[in-house]
């Protein structure tokens, strides 16, 4: 099995995102604000196994200030891995791919609280407090400095 991570769709990204971050919930809630923007960037983890390739993991790329703070202008969002993929560096790869493409941008995100740990091993940092997000449980804001 070969996994590489390419630019893709809004439509390629979706399914994936239902399932991971939206638990069930109709397919339109996983559409983000934001989602066909022209400066909006989707990218997918690719896997080749059983002779297809199939999205395994994904994450966009929005133009978007971040709350309170409007130096930090591009939102990383919807970032997802599949359940049976979890744990093989997948989540790294996406990372990585976002550093390659935005080295010298600031990004932030909304994270979930178990994930912060991932995001720090990767160089981000938690800005404020624990928050609710309705429906999703408690997030904490993250953020990634740019490189000179």
């Amino acid at each position: 099995m070969v996994i590489w991570v390419e630019a893709a769709t809004f439509d390629a990204v979706l399914p994936l995102r239902a399932e991971v971050l939206r638990d069930g919930r109709p397919m339109d809630a996983a559409h983000f604000d934001g989602d066909h923007d022209e400066t909006t960037r989707h990218l997918a983890a690719i896997s080749d196994e059983e002779g297809f390739d199939a999205v395994v993991g994904c994450v966009s790329l929005m133009v978007r200030p971040m709350p309170g703070d409007d130096a930090w202008t591009h939102q990383l969002r919807g970032m997802a891995v599949a359940e049976t993929h979890r744990n093989q560096g997948i989540g790294a790869m996406l990372l990585a791919a976002v550093a390659r493409r935005m080295p010298h941008e600031a990004l932030w995100c909304n994270a979930r609280v178990p994930a912060q740990r991932f995001y720090e091993r990767h160089g981000w940092t938690a800005v404020g407090g624990v928050f609710d997000v309705p429906h999703h449980g408690p997030h904490v804001r993250m953020r990634r400095v740019a490189t000179c």
